[in-house]
């Protein structure tokens, strides 16, 4: 009787065992070869990658419609619904697309167009990546991606690490990957320009704004203890941009050209016009 039911942890387990396999593989690849003249593997990397690869899809997914870190685990796909057509397509995916990526950015690398495609090909295929996961782990179904793209479907005969299923051992690889998953939303995101949001938000509070106010109209003075309203350090080379407090040119200017709205982060004085302080 097979397990219709199988916990995320274990289907995560699969995965990173996948991804742990073929980095060994490469290693001992690379251990063998050391003795060989230096870089003598470089310009071939994508293909050596490409026959690593092919090999461990050949006999493990082609053979046992089952990845080595799901036989590890004692789990496989449901063969009812993973046709001649699928393995084809999981082999483009998983394989063949990886391999032109390489390749691209092995032999275009000065092809600004080039780049800039698979950049934004890596973007959409991360936010896919993303989207797939907050799904999985509302539905415990398709891990990967791909698995969610071609509808496969995960089942075990039996589960030989239901020491790994407690419940803290699942909670403690599901935060995890929750926290891996922050961190790549996170790389994704302009943090300079969402703190200069947030500050035009508070700008137009009315506190915030009535403070503007009445700092656009003060003088800058500068003292001995005078600081930079970006820095906090001693001002080099002073600059004003019309409201009460001195900045260093280069913190004044980096901020402009980042945001031409820039606003000071004392009083949030939205100033146009930059001088040197006199």
């Amino acid at each position: 009787m097979s397990i219709t039911y199988i916990p995320r942890v274990t289907q995560l387990d699969s995965i990173q065992l996948d991804n742990e396999l073929e980095e060994l593989f490469k290693q001992t690849l690379f251990q063998a070869t050391k003795y060989f003249e230096p870089g003598i593997l470089q310009p071939i990397l994508p293909e050596v990658d490409l026959l690593i690869r092919s090999w461990i899809f050949k006999n493990s997914i082609y053979n046992k419609a089952s990845t080595f870190g799901q036989q590890m685990l004692s789990l496989k796909y449901k063969t009812e619904n993973f046709t001649k057509t699928k393995l084809y397509w999981y082999f483009i995916y998983t394989v063949a697309l990886k391999y032109f990526r390489d390749r691209a950015m092995y032999s275009f690398t000065s092809n600004t167009k080039i780049q800039n495609f698979l950049t934004k090909m890596e973007t959409f295929q991360l936010i896919g990546d993303i989207l797939n996961f907050l799904q999985f782990i509302n539905s415990g179904k398709h891990p990967a991606l791909i698995d969610f793209i071609l509808g496969l479907q995960l089942t075990a005969d039996k589960l030989t690490r239901e020491d790994l299923t407690d419940f803290s051992w699942t909670r403690e690889l599901l935060w995890h990957n929750l926290i891996e998953l922050i961190g790549t939303v996170l790389s994704l995101v302009n943090m300079f320009g969402l703190k200069q949001r947030m500050s035009k938000i508070l700008k137009y509070m009315w506190w915030r704004n009535e403070m503007g106010t009445s700092a656009g109209s003060s003088t800058a003075t500068m003292t001995i203890h005078t600081t930079c309203a970006c820095c906090s350090e001693k001002p080099i080379l002073p600059h004003v941009m019309g409201c009460s407090h001195i900045f260093c040119y280069y913190c004044l200017m980096a901020n402009k050209i980042a945001d031409p709205d820039f606003a000071c982060p004392k009083c949030y004085y939205n100033g146009k016009q930059v001088t040197k302080y006199a």
